[in-house]
Formats: C-alpha cells, sequence, structure tokens
C-alpha cells in the first residue's frame, strides 16, 4: 500500500477508461498545473484529479483538471462525488458539454470541468478530508483515492 494513495478500487464501468501509463512528462504537467495554483488532490490508475475552489462573478466554483489517458466527450455532463465513510457530497458539471484536449505528444488527456458550489459546500469542502471521489461521465465511473498529504 503506498504511502500517497490506497489501493485502487475501480467501478466495472472503468475498463472503458484507457490505463494511464505514468511517464516523467506527468510531473511536469503536474508542476504546471500546480503553477496556477491548482492542487493535485486524487489519483487513480486511470489519471489525476486536480481541483481548488474559486470565485468567478460572484459564484463560487469547483474547478477541477483531470489528465488521463482517455479523451473525454460528453452532451450530457458529469458529477464528482467526494466520500468519507457514510458522507458524500455530490456535485453536477455546470455545462453538459464537456471535451478533452489531447495531446499527441504526450499522450495524454487534459479535461477541465467546473461544477458549481454553495458557500456551504465550500466550507465543508474545505473543512472535510475525503477519501474517495467518484467521477461518472456518460454512464461511466473512476474511483479515485485521495492523497493524504
Amino acid at each position: 500500500m503506498s504511502f500517497f494513495k490506497k489501493i485502487d478500487k475501480v467501478f466495472k464501468s472503468s475498463e472503458n477508461f484507457n490505463l494511464m501509463e505514468r511517464t516523467e512528462v506527468d510531473l511536469q504537467i503536474e508542476e504546471n498545473i500546480k503553477n496556477v495554483g491548482i492542487k493535485k488532490f486524487a489519483a487513480s490508475d486511470y489519471g489525476d484529479l486536480y481541483l481548488r475552489v474559486n470565485e468567478l462573478g460572484g459564484f463560487l466554483i469547483l474547478e477541477t483538471i483531470m489528465v488521463s489517458a482517455t479523451n473525454i466527450k460528453s452532451k450530457k455532463g458529469s458529477t464528482l462525488t467526494l466520500m468519507k465513510e457514510n458522507e458524500a457530497l455530490k456535485l453536477e458539471s455546470d455545462e453538459n458539454k464537456i471535451e478533452s484536449d489531447f495531446s499527441n505528444a504526450v499522450k495524454k488527456s487534459v479535461t477541465k470541468i467546473d461544477y458549481n458550489i454553495s458557500m456551504e459546500e465550500a466550507e465543508d469542502f474545505k473543512e472535510k478530508i475525503y477519501d474517495e471521489v467518484c467521477f461518472e461521465i456518460n454512464g461511466k465511473e473512476i474511483l479515485f483515492s485521495v492523497l493524504t498529504s
């Protein structure tokens, strides 16, 4: 068992996502994302999830970036569920149209998705430590293990 993540529990529908081969390029991608103020929050064999709470036009949003080996497209939006024990915070994407930016050079997709959150959810999110995050799109799910540091 790794210090930085638990053993991934992947739902049956995750087989539709490509396993992400980790390379030195991933460290560079992570640095670039960190430089804009977004921290790596969770990881799985299928990708890495970065997020931060931000304010846009007077509304609070949870900005997420998923780096994976799967090019994602949807016209139905996505859900993000943050879980701890018997608690769950389920968020719906603010837009229905979602599309990854794929780089042939590094064979990675970067998917940016925003989720509207309330002030209470933002406070909840800051105070609670979640164990897992479930990303769902087009009826498929990826379960991420939240990083401990």
